[in-house]
């Protein structure tokens, strides 16, 4: 009886991961799900949390027996891998990327994305963690991803990649209308030498493209394109906090230079896109740079398959926006100003008519919202239970920098709740609960592979890391490729006059 007595409260969250794959830390993450990473086999370092995730790969149900109480519930996250074709947390971390292909009416538009449609499966991921929760006899919460009241974000990210200023006035007199929820990104060496471009930029939220429009495999070469934008977009009073990589690309040295100049996100496709913010996992620990997903799909691609309407860009960026707002996720779209949106204004002139027709949309910058997901990740918290089937919410160094909200989960329903202050207590049967339209479907479905075949000058080019538009005395001679891919520049430059 008094073994009883003093037995300890154990806490429906955080859910206790013992030797799991860092997929699972991220997508809990990214879920505002409250958990922790226990790394001491010893009994007393489980008791914090009544669900314990374990990997059957890793750990046998005899080791978390002896590590865990009769209450305790022990959920094998090896089971979620048995009925897919591909390992679910690896493709979490996965960092390649692969050709695809969305379909639009008529129009096939085609970009280099992430392999894996890793926003997919952290949901279906999710969904089935959240069952062995439930019917263990768990609650199932989650902090919401906006700050409170929003059940949804908007920004239109713009990267200036040429330096066509008279494009880009056009641009500026349209986007006035969204002007408090767009980021640019610049390429300095497109527009360092138009000084009223970037007088009018220093008003904006802007972030650095880099300054030649590239991303290198050495990371040498990164660290220095990257430095250079940097020196210069300081020296004009900016103070580049971000970075995007041209085209969508990513890769670990790319992050290194970004940790380096200690930049707080990015925004890359090709690592992930259509999801929630995340930390990438670069193989031995979690990057400090947060990814911010947009969707990527620009009105390039639309002109690159023939249509050259405005109106059908602007028809399928609104119905994407309409599509996440609905969902409940960050409708974040992008675009280029030069020879296309300063030149499309009817594409501003439709995202700012359905915002109007939304009020709880977080109008926001990406800045803005690499800001708030920093502050809402460091928010540490449990669940307790109570007397009355009540819950008790009981958050860690409480600060009101941002309204905080509670998300709280019963079948295919939730119910949203202000947070006010360090101890909030719910009974969940007296809440009023409304049915979330699932993600996924319509334009959110992910975008089908694209199988042509790479012929061989493309196969060369990938391999030398082709490109142009870096100064032949700048090209490195360190490697092979490199030297080859320095030759065939010079032997262009004599043969066209162009490098």
């Amino acid at each position: 009886m008094s073994s009883n007595l003093y037995r300890p409260i154990l806490a429906p969250l955080p859910l206790l991961l013992w030797k799991t794959p860092p997929g699972l830390e991220l997508i809990l993450g990214q879920e505002g799900v409250a958990h922790e990473v226990i790394r001491d086999a010893h009994p007393y370092a489980f008791r914090r949390g009544r669900f314990v995730l374990f990997d059957g790969r890793t750990s046998s149900r005899a080791e978390i027996r002896s590590l865990t109480t009769r209450e305790q519930v022990a959920i094998d996250v090896d089971a979620f891998r048995r009925a897919e074709p591909a390992d679910p947390f690896e493709a979490l971390v996965d960092q390649g990327s692969s050709g695809a292909i969305w379909k639009y009416k008529q129009w096939r538009l085609r970009e280099r994305v992430a392999r894996r449609p890793k926003a997919a499966i952290r949901r279906a991921l999710v969904a089935a963690i959240r069952e062995g929760v439930e019917s263990g006899g768990g609650a199932w919460m989650r902090l919401s991803p906006f700050p409170y009241p929003y059940r949804s974000a908007f920004n239109l990210r713009v990267d200036l990649d040429e330096p066509v200023p008279e494009d880009y006035h056009r641009f500026a007199l349209s986007r006035n209308l969204l002007a408090d929820c767009t980021t640019h990104f610049v390429s300095t060496q497109a527009y360092e030498q138009h000084p009223v471009v970037m007088a009018d930029l220093l008003r904006q939220d802007t972030q650095s493209h880099g300054h030649f429009h590239y991303v290198y495999r050495d990371p040498v070469a990164n660290l220095r394109n990257l430095e250079r934008a940097d020196r210069i977009l300081r020296d004009r009073g900016f103070e580049p906090a971000a970075f995007a990589g041209p085209h969508g690309r990513w890769n670990p040295g790319l992050d290194d230079a970004m940790e380096s100049l200690g930049y707080a996100y990015s925004s890359d496709f090709q690592i992930g896109y259509d999801d929630l913010p995340f930390f990438p996992w670069k193989g031995a620990r979690f990057s400090q740079v947060l990814q911010v997903p947009i969707h990527p799909v620009c009105e390039g691609l639309f002109l690159e398959d023939g249509a050259t309407d405005g109106r059908i860009v602007a028809e399928y960026l609104c119905r994407v926006v309409e599509a996440k707002v609905a969902a409940g996720e960050p409708a974040f779209v992008y675009g280029h100003p030069e020879r296309r949106l300063g030149r499309m204004p009817e594409v501003i002139i439709g995202l700012n008519r359905v915002l109007q027709g939304h009020s709880l949309v977080w109008r926001t910058t990406l800045t803005e919202m690499a800001r708030w997901w920093r502050w809402r990740a460091s928010r540490r918290y449990v669940v307790l239970p109570r007397e009355g089937g009540r819950l008790e919410i009981q958050l860690e160094d409480w600060d009101d920098e941002y309204p905080l909200a509670m998300e709280i989960h019963r079948g295919a329903f939730s119910c949203t709740i202000p947070i006010r202050g360090t101890r909030t207590v719910v009974r969940p049967e007296d809440l009023a609960y409304e049915r979330r339209e699932e993600p996924g479907g319509g334009l959110l479905r992910p975008p089908y592979p694209d199988h042509r075949q790479r012929g061989l000058r493309e196969t060369v080019r990938r391999a030398i890391d082709w490109e142009t538009v870096t100064p032949l005395d700048e090209l490195s001679s360190a490697t092979l490729s490199d030297r080859v891919k320095k030759g065939l520049r010079w032997w262009k430059l004599r043969r066209t006059g162009t490098g």
